[in-house]
């Protein structure tokens, strides 16, 4: 067994794009090492900011030898009396390129049939590698790439080198120009130079020598072990921004940790100033004394060895001092303008093409949010701050802060409306709206912070769905699909019974109004592919629940308000009743209504042609269910109305055991058909049950 090492190199990959890239190489390399039937005990992938690497263990020497007996014509027309090879039997022969006479003729099921046994001797490995490793290359997904020189090969960046060896053999490949070897480098800056790797069992142990640490793993844990050991040493809080550690470690090959300073009266800021200017635009670790309260210091990862930290971390230190004299020099002009002055600024700032500015979009942030209060029947002093939350909420945008420090928005517009002493209230509504600002983020928890948040998701999906500009594919410029589930979270979570459909059509209202232009479809159309857009989002959110699709899709297909908390309940009651004894009762029941009415439409039932007994039985209790089932489905008491359909599965199932319903008097047939169909919509108030897939279906 042999070990193949591949490894990309490159100049610098962004940070954000390794992970991804790391594991479409290995599904890759999974799919065609398959596809050439080569057998492999292990895969694994690497990577650091300057190349991407594939090991696979134990590979075996060649191809798995291919036996298959392929099935050709059967033998009464392949041959004739004489045992002679007719048409069929020489064309089949023809196509599997063997000899006539090797065919073999065997007994089937169906009869005997011709047959056509081939063998194919499986290629060297390394020959087959030749030609994997180029298509592997070339089929790497980035969400950006790009060309260089005059190359037609698209890269995130440009490669510069490609290692590929089998043990201690090059796998032999041109790649536009640039042949495979086995040469790599070191550090870029410790050492640049070549380095010869003869065999692959040297590969690991060689760039350890040369100042490179290709597993992300190890990085990692050096990383984080010795930021560990600064804050332990210097008496801070152990608080380790996990998403800049992630980053970090594909931004260094040979991690080292320094400690660095600033001066003291930069914590005057607030605190989301200084922690996004560390770690968002430096890339530095913020020291904290406590939760809420940072130490004047900083840690900075290197890419380099500690001899020259000192001289590093010095000009990192210059750096985040130009940085924070900018934040404090944004924040005390910012505080000169109070924030509802800058509300009229923001008519010069276009929202989107043919939306209108942002003072328009404030305007209907206003109405909006003003409808949902309604809605959900807040206190009128609340709604009161509501309104003026939504008048201010978008005034930080024109400070000079967020223009420098676009992550701040709402943060800033907090801190600038305490200056400015509006309510508490007010202020934390203008810092909510904007969560959740990704995914996993924490939710709105004021109650204004939750209104504002979701008129002002709301405007934007309906705005960019007017315009034609729904997500599609992997494409979601504007973030559509986050804010949908972000509305959708904040919505189940708080137990908010609101009708999206209504909100959606009152925010197209206030477009309309507001804007002032033609919508290019119709209204309820625009809805429908808004709400399509919502349940598509719900789907996934209950599926990974554990929530059967069926039971979803049931819910889903009868709702046409998008009320989700109450679609939350249905599931869940559904759920709860999935696999007991009285839902497949009534799914039963349900099922053949539906099947003997779904093509006919709801008419009046004439109760003086009722005629045999069972149909009376059917129909009496039908009258008698039906005002309970609408009382208890308007107070969302699902698990009732499953109770009552329960006691009419047994009067269904007696009608049609001893009642014809496709009698030939036809105003009997119509009555009978009637009787059913109403009954059958009754039974799919909650859910439609035809979406239900059966237990025995689904082989449970």
């Amino acid at each position: 067994m042999s070990e193949v090492i591949l490894e990309i190199g490159t100049e610098e990959i962004p940070a954000q794009y390794i992970e991804n890239a790391l594991k479409n190489l290995q599904q890759l390399a999974q799919k065609y090492l398959k596809e050439a039937r080569i057998n492999y005990k292990e895969i694994k992938v690497y990577a650091t900011p300057r190349r991407l690497i594939l090991f696979i263990s134990h590979i075996h020497e060649k191809q798995e030898d291919i036996f298959q007996k392929i099935k050709g014509p059967a033998y009464s027309i392949a041959y004739n009396k004489d045992l002679q090879p007719q048409k069929p039997a020489l064309k089949f022969a023809q196509s599997q390129g063997i000899n006539v006479e090797n065919l073999i003729i065997e007994d089937t099921k169906r009869g005997k049939y011709v047959f056509a046994s081939k063998s194919k001797i499986g290629q060297p490995s390394i020959d087959i590698l030749s030609q994997m490793f180029p298509k592997i290359i070339r089929s790497i997904q980035f969400p950006k790439s790009m060309r260089w020189e005059d190359k037609n090969l698209r890269f995130i960046r440009p490669i510069r080198w490609v290692l590929a060896l089998y043990d201690g053999k090059i796998i032999r490949f041109n790649l536009e120009g640039l042949n495979s070897g086995n040469v790599t480098y070191g550090h870029r800056l410790l050492a640049p130079q070549k380095i010869k790797i003869s065999f692959t069992k040297e590969y690991l142990k060689e760039l350890e020598k040369n100042y490179v640490i290709i597993d992300p793993k190890i990085r990692e844990n050096v990383i984080k072990t010795e930021i560990k050991q600064i804050i332990k040493l210097i008496g801070g809080q152990e608080i380790i921004n996990e998403k800049l550690l992630k980053e970090t470690v594909y931004l260094v090959e040979y991690p080292y940790a320094v400690l660095g300073k600033y001066d003291p009266k930069y914590l005057e800021l607030p605190l989301e100033v200084l922690t996004i200017v560390m770690e968002k635009h430096q890339k530095y670790f913020p020291v904290f004394e406590k939760k809420h309260k940072l130490l004047p210091l900083f840690i900075v990862v290197i890419n380099n060895s500690k001899e020259y930290a000192d001289k590093i971390i010095k000009g990192n230190e210059n750096v985040l001092r130009a940085r924070l004299e900018d934040a404090k020099f944004f924040y005390q002009e910012d505080q000169k303008i109070p924030l509802e002055k800058r509300v009229t600024k923001l008519k010069s700032v276009i929202f989107h093409e043919n939306l209108g500015n942002l003072f328009d979009k404030t305007k209907r942030l206003k109405l909006l949010g003003k409808y949902i209060a309604d809605c959900l029947q807040v206190e009128p002093q609340v709604k009161k701050d509501l309104l003026r939350s939504a008048y201010l909420c978008k005034a930080d945008l024109v400070t000079e802060m967020v223009k420098e420090f676009p992550e701040l928005q709402g943060i800033m517009g907090k801190e600038y409306a305490i200056f400015s002493n509006e309510k508490r209230e007010i202020a934390e509504a203008i810092s909510e709206h904007y969560l959740p600002r990704f995914f996993g983020d924490i939710l709105p928890k004021t109650k204004n912070g939750i209104i504002l948040g979701i008129a002002d998701k709301v405007d934007n999906i309906v705005g960019c769905f007017t315009r034609g500009l729904a997500p599609t594919g992997s494409q979601d410029p504007y973030g559509l699909r986050r804010q949908a589930l972000g509305i959708i979270k904040i919505v189940l979570e708080k137990n908010l019974e609101i009708s999206l459909k209504d909100v959606i059509c009152k925010s197209l209202c206030f477009y309309k109004k507001n804007v002032f232009f033609k919508l290019e479809k119709e209204k309820n159309e625009i809805t429908s592919q808004i709400l399509y857009f919502f349940q598509q989002r719900i789907k996934n959110i209950f599926l990974e629940e554990g929530i059967y699709y069926d039971i979803i899709d049931a819910v889903l297909t009868v709702d046409n308000k998008g009320d989700l908390f109450d679609i939350k309940r249905r599931i869940e009651v559904i759920n709860e009743l999935y696999n007991q004894p009285i839902f497949k009762k009534i799914l039963n029941s349900s099922n053949r209504v539906l099947n003997l009415s779904k093509n006919d439409k709801e008419i009046e039932v004439d109760k003086s042609l009722l005629k045999e007994k069972a149909e009376y039985n059917l129909y009496y209790n039908y009258e008698n269910i039906v005002p309970r089932v609408k009382e208890y489905i308007f107070n969302k008491e699902y698990k009732r109305v499953f109770d009552l359909l329960e006691d009419l599965c047994e009067p269904v199932e007696e009608f049609f055991e001893k009642v014809l319903v496709m009698t030939k008097e036809a105003n009997i047939r119509r009555n009978r058909i009637a009787i059913i169909k109403k009954i059958s919509i009754l039974f799919n108030q909650i859910a439609d049950l035809s979406k239900i897939v059966s237990i025995k279906e689904k082989g449970e």
